[in-house]
């Protein structure tokens, strides 16, 4: 498949520009599909993945229609197109190796709050001085994961 001309790319980077301005754009999540679509459109440039120049057209597409309306979006629309953005998400953490934003600190804060639990019960003999301190030190480990991921490009 040929890739994306510069023009046609263009064309659909300032039809997501019209679509942050549709009463949906909060539920379309406009700025994910805009950070997804330069991720995409770099991965199929520079490495020539076909997936990517594939979900771009899908993308120019979809977001066209999108982008042309004035009113709500419909349920079933909304729906085909929240299951697009979750296949492009997807392809690009399991082919392209990127993470969402807050992926670490998610994962770390959970894990810290557990481990925290634990040694709150066991060395201090209360839970609630042990989850605070577990939490931050979590917090701390995965912000710090999230920070190196964005230095390194590997987030969406």
């Amino acid at each position: 498949m040929a890739s994306l001309d510069q023009r046609t790319f263009e064309r659909l980077k300032e039809r997501i520009l019209r679509l942050q301005e549709h009463p949906d754009a909060k539920r379309l999540d406009a700025a994910k599909l805009e950070r997804i679509t330069i991720r995409m459109e770099s991965f199929s440039r520079n490495d020539r993945c076909g997936t990517c120049e594939t979900l771009l057209s899908e993308a120019d597409e979809r977001v066209g229609t999108l982008a042309e309306r004035s009113e709500a979006t419909g349920k079933d629309e909304l729906k085909s197109y929240r299951r697009w953005l979750g296949t492009a998400t997807a392809h690009l953490q399991q082919k392209h190796q990127l993470v969402p934003e807050g992926t670490y600190l998610a994962i770390y804060m959970s894990m810290g709050l557990s481990i925290g639990l634990v040694f709150g019960l066991t060395i201090f003999d209360n839970a609630a001085l042990g989850m605070p301190i577990g939490m931050s030190i979590g917090l701390a480990i995965g912000a710090g994961l999230d920070a190196d991921a964005k230095k390194k490009g590997k987030t969406i």
